[in-house]
């Protein structure tokens, strides 16, 4: 690859201070590079229709600590993308119909149920694809962009976690073309927040009706404890020796504790709560890609020092700002 700065050497300042040309400077720089640069994972795991059922998809992603994972069929042709929040629409769902039972639905009418991909679409790239206009679309609603080989089969997945890791790793290539606009400019703003005393369910209703992937979970005085999740829901279900009683269980359990006991390694219930990672509205663009990359985390919450949440910072955002497709600063 040319060396950054001699695409962008006259021109320091102005992409320092315009988030507008930054975006245009690094797609520049960024296509420079292949789908195949990307530190893409050996292993692909993939569901698989007919035979993968909702509490195997479940089980599975629990296990890997996945968000999401392709669905292919007997053939291992790609069908789409299951997506934890099209878990959580399924559950509210069933809550909402009043269901006693959670059942072992079929994953191919999951697909696209809560993450706005109609019929669980996912847009595809292949290995020599410019990453430019990979990263482009992967900041739009889609979010994630399934990579097919020769054979037509998937082969990977690149998300944000995957685009942010890229970016940290030529952190001193991409130097010049990064803005150093700080988190306040292109986070979310005013989060979403549930009181501590909540149930389970009551968040991943929250979840569903705002569209959002996740909350923060705040005391009495509005302070944030932690962050509750889809991910936390797929991992505090995969957790459960009966999956189809899950909707009791969700309506009993306090959401602070499912979320602590949902993250503990040991997978044991002990009334947990689990740490919250928060970041300064000040802070600039290339510190919080280097926390990102070390916590390994999807969102942070803004917080100014009291603890009391003014925003949310998540990948999405981080990759929106970057983009030349969208507005600094969350949706």
């Amino acid at each position: 690859a040319l060396p950054i700065s001699r695409i962008c050497s006259n021109e320091k300042r102005e992409v320092r201070q315009d988030p507008n040309f930054v975006a245009m400077a690094l797609a520049e720089c960024l296509r420079q590079y292949k789908v195949k640069d990307l530190p893409l994972s050996a292993h692909l795991v993939t569901l698989h229709h007919p035979r993968d059922g909702l509490f195997s998809a479940i089980r599975t992603l629990s296990e890997h600590h996945l968000l999401s994972a392709p669905v292919v069929d007997e053939a291992g042709k790609l069908l789409g993308l299951l997506d934890s929040l099209d878990i959580v629409a399924h559950v509210v769902e069933a809550e909402a119909a009043g269901q006693r039972l959670l059942c072992d639905q079929s994953i191919h009418v999951l697909m696209g149920k809560g993450s706005r991909r109609v019929g669980g679409s996912v847009p595809t790239a292949s290995l020599e694809d410019d990453l430019s206009q990979v990263v482009d679309i992967a900041a739009g609603p889609a979010r994630r962009v399934v990579v097919i080989n020769a054979e037509g089969k998937p082969s990977g997945i690149i998300t944000h976690s995957t685009i942010v890791q890229f970016l940290h790793e030529k952190k001193h290539e991409m130097k010049e073309v990064m803005h150093s606009q700080p988190v306040k400019e292109f986070c979310t703003h005013g989060a979403i927040t549930i009181g501590e005393q909540e149930s389970a369910l009551h968040a991943f209703e929250v979840l569903a009706s705002k569209g959002v992937s996740s909350v923060a979970i705040v005391d009495e005085d509005g302070c944030a404890i932690t962050v509750v999740s889809s991910t936390d829901l797929v991992n505090g279900l995969g957790l459960m020796g009966d999956m189809s009683m899950a909707l009791s269980q969700l309506r009993t359990r306090n959401v602070v504790f499912f979320v602590g006991d949902s993250r503990r390694p040991d997978h044991h219930m002990s009334h947990t709560r689990a740490a919250i990672i928060s970041v300064d509205p000040e802070m600039p663009m290339d510190q919080v890609i280097e926390k990102f990359a070390k916590t390994r985390v999807h969102r942070m919450i803004v917080t100014a020092g009291d603890r009391k949440p003014l925003g949310v910072l998540s990948l999405s955002d981080v990759c929106r700002s970057l983009s030349p497709r969208g507005p600094v600063g969350g949706a």
